[in-house]
Formats: C-alpha cells, sequence, structure tokens
C-alpha cells in the first residue's frame, strides 16, 4: 500500500512539474517533543536489515539502541498472537516446508504450530537491499518475544527495558466482532506478561483502540493513519489534507498517541498535537534527512525500518541541533 501511494505521488508531482527531493513537500519547523525525550522505533524490527517481524530483526533492533520494537500481530485459529504483518502467507517473506514459496492462506485459519512450519528467514526481501537472511527463522508468538527480550536483556545487564509498539492487524473487511476478539485476546497477553506499562497498542481501527482502552484504561494506545492518494499529494506539497480530521478522530478514540505517515507532521499539526497533550510517532521514516526534519518539528518519537539510519540522525541532531 505504501509503495503504491508513494508512485502515485511521484507520478502527480512529476505531471504537475513539482517533484522534488524527499520532505520538500512539508515547511521547516522546529519544537520540541511533549516529555523531552524521542522514541526510537524500530519497525517490523529492522525490516530494512534483517526478515521482518522475527527475532534477528528484534535483536538488531535492540542491538541498535533501539527504545521500542514496532511489530505486528494477528490473531490465529487457535486464539493466540503471531507476530506478522500480512493476512495471508506471503511467499515473498516466507517459504514453506519444501522451501517453496508460502501460499496465499489467511493467517487466520492457522494454528500457532502450522504457522510455525514456515521459513520466514530465508526469503531476501528485494525491497530492502540491505537486508540479512536468516535461514531457519520461524515466527514468534507474543508471549515467546517478551520471553525471548526479557531474557536478552536480563544476559546483557540491561537497565532500561525495552518497550514493545504492537500493532493489532485486522482484515479489512473484519467484522466488530472480530475486532473486538483481537482487542480482548491482545489485552490479556500483554497483562498475563506483566508487561502492561511496556506498551503501545496501535491500531488503524479506532474500535480496537476504544475496547483496548475500555478494557484497561492504564494501556498506552496509538491511533494509526494512512493518507489516501489525494491526500497523499496534497500532503506533499505542503498542505494540511485531513489532518485535523484525524487529530479529532485520535482524541475521540482516547488514545494517547497520533502515528500518521510522516508528511503530516507540519509545525502546525505538531503545534495542534502537542496542545491537546498527543504524542507525535510518525511512520515509516528511512532517510536520513527526513528523520532531521522531524526530529527539527519536535516529534515525540520515529518508526523506521533502519534503526541504525535512525540512531545516527538521533545522534547528529543531539550534538548540533536539539532545541
Amino acid at each position: 500500500m505504501k509503495k503504491a501511494l508513494a508512485l502515485l505521488m511521484f507520478l502527480m508531482m512529476a505531471s504537475t512539474g513539482i517533484l522534488c527531493t524527499t520532505g520538500c513537500g512539508t515547511r521547516e519547523c522546529s519544537g520540541s517533543s511533549l516529555n523531552g525525550t524521542v522514541d526510537l522505533e524500530g519497525h517490523r524490527g529492522a525490516r530494512g536489515k534483517r526478515p521482518e517481524n522475527t527475532i534477528p530483526a528484534f535483536v538488531y533492533c535492540m542491538e541498535q539502541g533501539m527504545t521500542t520494537l514496532e511489530l505486528d500481530t494477528h490473531v490465529t485459529k487457535d486464539k493466540d498472537l503471531i507476530i506478522y504483518h500480512d493476512d495471508t502467507m506471503n511467499g515473498t517473506i516466507c517459504q514453506d516446508a519444501h522451501g517453496n514459496p508460502a501460499g496465499k492462506i489467511p493467517v487466520k485459519t492457522l494454528t500457532v504450530s502450522e504457522l510455525k512450519t514456515y521459513d520466514c528467514g530465508a526469503r531476501k526481501n528485494e525491497e530492502f537491499p540491505e537486508q540479512e537472511t536468516a535461514k531457519g527463522t520461524r515466527l514468534s508468538t507474543l508471549k515467546e518475544l517478551f520471553d525471548f527480550v526479557k531474557a536478552y536483556e536480563d544476559e546483557h545487564g540491561i537497565t532500561t527495558p525495552f518497550m514493545f509498539n504492537i500493532e493489532i492487524k485486522l482484515e479489512e473487511n473484519a467484522s466488530i466482532q472480530e475486532i473486538l476478539e483481537a482487542a480482548r485476546i491482545t489485552v490479556k497477553a500483554i497483562e498475563d506478561s506483566g508487561m502492561t506499562n511496556r506498551v503501545i497498542v496501535q491500531s488503524f481501527v479506532m474500535e480496537a483502540i476504544k475496547e483496548v482502552k475500555r478494557i484497561n484504561p492504564a494501556m498506552k494506545t496509538s491511533a494509526l493513519f494512512q493518507p489516501t492518494y489525494p491526500q497523499g499529494f496534497m500532503l506533499t506539497i505542503g498542505r494540511s489534507a485531513n489532518s485535523d480530521e484525524i487529530i479529532a478522530q485520535t482524541l475521540e478514540a482516547g488514545a494517547d498517541v497520533i502515528s500518521p505517515y510522516y508528511l503530516y507532521c507540519s509545525s502546525e499539526f505538531m503545534r495542534k498535537c502537542h496542545e491537546k497533550k498527543l504524542l507525535v510517532i510518525p511512520w515509516t521514516v528511512n532517510e536520513p534527512e527526513a528523520m532531521k526534519r522531524l526530529l527539527e518539528c519536535g516529534v515525540d518519537g520515529i518508526i523506521s525500518d533502519y534503526p541504525d539510519r535512525l540512531r545516527a540522525a538521533h545522534d547528529v541532531w543531539r550534538k548540533t541541533g536539539q532545541k
């Protein structure tokens, strides 16, 4: 979806003669984060460097000094949570026991045991040339990741625990029953692992956010937003698109964080969000120049496929330009 959006925006800009470099459609701005800190998040662990949503990706994320591991979860047939992004098995990134590309089987129709028969580390995602494969890598449940990270922290003497930004993934046509069930299963899994204070639960579906907050008001939540093609074009040329609308939706859902496509983050957008005490954590930011502009704008976090780039950009900003 993001790739298609970027392509359309490129074509529209080219046709109107306003094509320019990354982030140029947004105004320069300056500001500070609400709490004086910036949450550095590795998208799907470290999708640009390791197979997405796998233990090798999360290890790389931690090694690069990220504060938060961003990930996706689906409810399985046996009502567990598997860490995976797509609604169906993706043959581009996973292969079956015979080494063939995974067939497009809906994740929700498979049990955890069935999902673990796939190797989701052997096949390189060609969209990310820096990605290193990890043959034999199996998918993990949310509990397994929690347990792995806690053990990693103990082994490495880490005193500041890593955080988790957990997206509730849902099919486009998910029923309200499926939405509420996914929220309930997610909250229970987090509570059972004693991780309530270490998570953000995020979703594009506001009903899921509301249900999480209803069950556990103390659990931090984030509202995700992706622009339509026309909205994306407007943002690229420096217009606000539907910025006020998504802020209102976030507040109505009771979310603590607004997590939009990064081009939303103009000076005016940041001002309005921070006035409402909303943290702003945009996605998915992969170019150092865009990271620099967002840090100067006062974002409260950044989600990136490349933890190494994000760490480097953040360190330079702290030394040379932090307000």
